[in-house]
């Protein structure tokens, strides 16, 4: 039994270590457990405590490492009784069904201790599978309610059904405050005056000295920084496409249909230039699913962009998740600001 514990203390161990850049929880439950019929037992109240470390690109998402007790445990058609001490580790996967709720199943293994075993109960380990679901109240605090079926090595079965509340701490998943740009300012120069027998001389070809497309002769703006996209004039037109999302939504409001049709006759207008869109949220939620709400938000805009007639292959789209905020997440109002797809223009 010593050794049986050991080990598993040891591989929890080996488990959680190098896990220290992912974020863990605790979790506190209390449930019953119903005995198969040849065991003897009374039915159980059982107290548990669980550790887990949520791990990244795996296929699990976390695994977790837990201690369940259930006291004064009658043995039926006698006055004996007993208390089960009961160590296991687990690897959990989650589904997430929004922001708030996920469903997870899980598979672990573990052992059982009795303190008086009788009727051919005794100390064994056992293997065990379930599934529950994750409802969160706030960032910092939720609930969980789950079913396990544990089987022992020797074959005796037990009903596991547990309700608790889960605090997650050590999250190490750093928000990048972004990094202000100021607004570029051209200053255009006055060329030096040209002497009088300069004048005189013609060019051989037509410059564009800022590669802008535009002839220098008929460039008002000839300092125009490279790849830019320039008007008739050779100045810097400038467009902006940013589209706020509902909390947990990946619809675009109707009132962006105008923004959106400005940003397609820009792409009519300029037949070389490509867009791609950069999805975000806000930090309300685990970080694999604003992943995936970011991405949904870009591919929205993209469809919308062409079903008016903007050829797909002149648009890409990325997700970010909440690592690049504009604003502090801290107010309902700056999470509202992150909660976005912008556009880049390029060649």
């Amino acid at each position: 039994m010593k050794k049986i514990l050991l080990s598993l203390v040891v591989a929890s161990t080996l488990i959680f270590a190098g896990q220290g850049d992912y974020k863990s929880e605790l979790s506190l439950t209390v449930g019953g457990v119903k005995p198969e019929g040849n065991l003897d037992l009374e039915n159980q109240l059982n107290f548990g405590l669980r550790f887990g470390v949520y791990v990244e690109d795996k296929i699990i998402d976390m695994v977790e490492a837990g201690f369940e007790r259930a006291s004064s445990i009658d043995y039926k058609n006698s006055n004996e009784d007993t208390n089960i001490n009961r160590f296991f580790v687990n690897v959990i996967k989650e589904y997430d069904l929004s922001k708030e709720t996920a469903l997870y199943g899980l598979v672990g293994m573990g052992y059982e201790n009795y303190r008086n075993p009788q009727f051919e109960n005794d100390d064994d380990g056992f293997v065990q599978y379930g599934v529950g679901v994750k409802q969160w109240l706030t960032d910092t605090f939720a609930l969980k309610a789950e079913v396990r079926h544990g089987i022992t090595f020797g074959g005796d079965n037990n009903l596991f059904y547990n309700v608790g509340f889960v605090i997650p701490f050590g999250k190490k998943v750093k928000e990048e405050m972004p990094i202000k740009s100021e607004p570029i300012v051209v200053v255009n120069k006055p060329e030096p005056a040209v002497e009088a027998e300069q004048k005189s001389v013609v060019e051989q070809a037509p410059r564009d000295d800022d590669n802008d497309g535009v002839i220098n002769k008929k460039d008002a703006c000839l300092s125009t920084p490279a790849g830019r996209v320039v008007n008739a004039n050779g100045c810097m037109k400038v467009i902006t496409l940013r589209v706020n999302f509902g909390f947990d939504k990946a619809t675009i409001p109707n009132s962006y249909n105008s923004i959106l049709n400005k940003t397609v006759d820009f792409m009519h207008e300029n037949k070389g230039y490509k867009v791609e869109l950069q999805g975000h949220t806000d930090s309300k939620g685990t970080v694999k699913y604003n992943q995936s709400l970011s991405e949904q938000r870009a591919i929205a805009v993209k469809n919308a962009l062409s079903a008016l007639g903007v050829n797909e292959e002149r648009i890409s789209t990325i997700g970010y998740g909440e690592s690049k905020p504009i604003v502090s997440n801290e107010t309902e109002e700056g999470r509202a600001e992150n909660r976005r797809v912008e556009a880049s223009f390029n060649k």
